[in-house]
């Protein structure tokens, strides 16, 4: 199941937690049923964010842990007093036959906790949500690789006509949500697993990888030279990354060791230009 998939069935059943409280009030069933709404809320937290409490007895033992336990219980408190003040306000402008039993409130908000266990893990929620302190780092990386590749895949569907000005409005647009180095990395391999040309999304791996953001942001990863590979092949792709080269050095010319050599680029002009040659001769030969 998709991860956006996973949160929005994951929200979904959460929302029936905050319905619990609501209905409760709009039943008009008294305050002394609040603190077993806290218990759901509180051990939905348990179940969800795990990381928010101790996992052993010496970190029962920590002030800091104590303290953030207390902030958790207390904004679970607020939650359900201000969904159950909200519901009893409802409940007041209906008539007296609508009344709700209060076993169904508290089932309803029960039911939200495996339900939202089953549909998505914790540290998945974490990842989601910026908690990324509660995160594994392998999972981590897995899921920001999996995130990244998602946005990227808008450029393998782009004409190959698609020119540099539209491509770097794109790219600029994913810059809050990406590294210069996720991005590339995602680009990378989405063009390692297409089989046709995807001349758009080669244009925009070289547009970011000789761009000054990428430049100061992946120093030592020589992306200049991963753009060389990608343009392979391709004169119109070699003729965009020697002109963006040129402006780069003229910007960052601390980053000449992580570009390719003046030998490579002629050598894969060499090669672009006899690709060239080679293909009219295979169109006449199929043709004949």
């Amino acid at each position: 199941m998709p991860l956006g998939l996973q949160l929005r069935l994951s929200l979904l059943f959460t929302a029936l937690l905050y319905l619990g409280p609501l209905f409760a009030g709009i039943g008009r069933h008294p305050w002394p049923v609040v603190p077993g709404f806290v218990a759901l809320f509180v051990m939905w937290t348990m179940v969800m964010r795990p990381a928010q409490w101790p996992r052993d007895l010496a970190g029962w033992k920590k002030p800091e842990a104590l303290l953030r336990v207390a902030a958790t219980v207390a904004m679970q408190i607020l939650l359900v007093v201000v969904l159950h003040a909200i519901g009893r306000g409802i409940g007041a402008l209906l008539p007296e036959a609508a009344s709700i039993p209060v076993s169904m409130p508290l089932t309803v908000a029960l039911l939200s906790i495996p339900f939202s266990r089953l549909t998505l893990e914790p540290e998945k929620l974490a990842f989601l949500r910026g908690h990324l302190d509660e995160v594994p780092d392998d999972l981590a990386v897995e899921l920001e690789s999996q995130r990244a590749d998602r946005l990227v895949a808008p450029f393998l569907r782009l004409p190959d006509d698609t020119d540099e000005v539209e491509l770097m409005k794109r790219l600029v647009a994913l810059a809050p949500s990406l590294t210069s180095a996720a991005l590339l990395d995602a680009l990378d391999r989405a063009l390692r697993n297409t089989g046709g040309p995807c001349l758009a999304a080669r244009r925009a791996l070289i547009l970011q990888a000789t761009s000054v953001a990428a430049a100061d942001t992946c120093a030592g990863r020589a992306e200049p030279v991963r753009a060389l590979r990608v343009a392979e092949g391709h004169r119109n792709l070699l003729h965009l990354l020697t002109m963006r080269l040129q402006d780069l050095l003229r910007q960052r010319p601390q980053v000449e060791d992580d570009c390719p050599t003046i030998t490579a680029l002629r050598a894969a002009a060499t090669q672009a230009t006899a690709m060239d040659r080679m293909r009219p001769a295979s169109a006449e030969a199929r043709a004949a």
